[in-house]
């Protein structure tokens, strides 16, 4: 995909992700809500780093939080960290407040956090630098994406942003090519694996609703995450719908 930007609406930052991942992007997604400015960066169509001005979402506090690190070694940390021009987890690490594998898991958690985090934004705007990335500055991670794409679409809670995902009842969905590569890496519950293999054969959203254990908001969010991972893919709405 070549350099490009826009605004950020209900479904935007999940189809726009999805659509980078399909397309094996490399480059960096920058997102902005003022004051908050996010930044991913994908090596192939894989999110590999991020980063955030939310200061909640700083590495130091996640340790924190998660009782790691006390009060005062953060503080000191940070103030070694601005002096010096080194990375916080870094001086962490050489000051014994942490280990290094604590670093790599700290990180990774930052970078999964930051991207489900986007998926609650509505508003805002994006632009896409295609392009390599700055190695010199990114700790490039093994995450795996399609893990972060569910888990985001998983945490939304607005029916109106599903609604506006999935179609009206008549749309039609059914299985990818890929179903066989991606879901044996998902940890999918029989229910989800049934509503997939509901899709094997293609079926229309109110078919699959009505065939599924879950119910209908947890069934179209579940259609919505398929479709953005890549399990599902959305065909021409039904005959009779079309029709009118």
């Amino acid at each position: 995909m070549a350099n490009t930007q826009g605004t950020i609406g209900p479904v935007t930052l999940p189809s726009l992700i999805h659509d980078l991942c399909r397309s094996k992007t490399t480059g960096t997604l920058m997102v902005a809500d003022e004051p908050i400015r996010k930044t991913l960066y994908f090596d192939a169509g894989k999110v590999v780093f991020a980063a955030s001005t939310d200061p909640d979402e700083r590495l130091g506090e996640l340790f924190l939080r998660r009782g790691m690190v006390g009060l005062d070694v953060l503080r000191e940390a940070a103030a070694e960290s601005v002096s010096k021009g080194k990375r916080l987890g870094t001086v962490l690490v050489e000051r014994k407040a942490i280990r290094p594998q604590d670093l790599i898991w700290g990180v990774s958690e930052q970078v999964k956090s930051m991207v489900i985090s986007l998926f609650q934004w509505t508003r805002g705007t994006w632009k896409l630098n295609a392009g390599p990335l700055p190695s010199q500055e990114v700790i490039t991670l093994k995450v795996f994406t399609p893990d972060l794409l569910l888990t985001g679409i998983k945490s939304i809670e607005s029916w109106s942003r599903i609604e506006a995902a999935v179609g009206g009842p008549g749309t039609r969905y059914a299985t990818t090519p890929q179903l066989e590569e991606l879901a044996g890496a998902l940890n999918l519950s029989l229910d989800e694996w049934t509503l997939l293999s509901r899709c094997e054969a293609e079926a229309t959203l109110s078919q699959i609703c009505s065939e599924s254990a879950m119910g209908d908001f947890e069934s179209c969010r579940l259609i919505w995450a398929f479709t953005v991972v890549g399990l599902l893919e959305r065909r021409r709405a039904a005959a009779a719908m079309s029709a009118g």
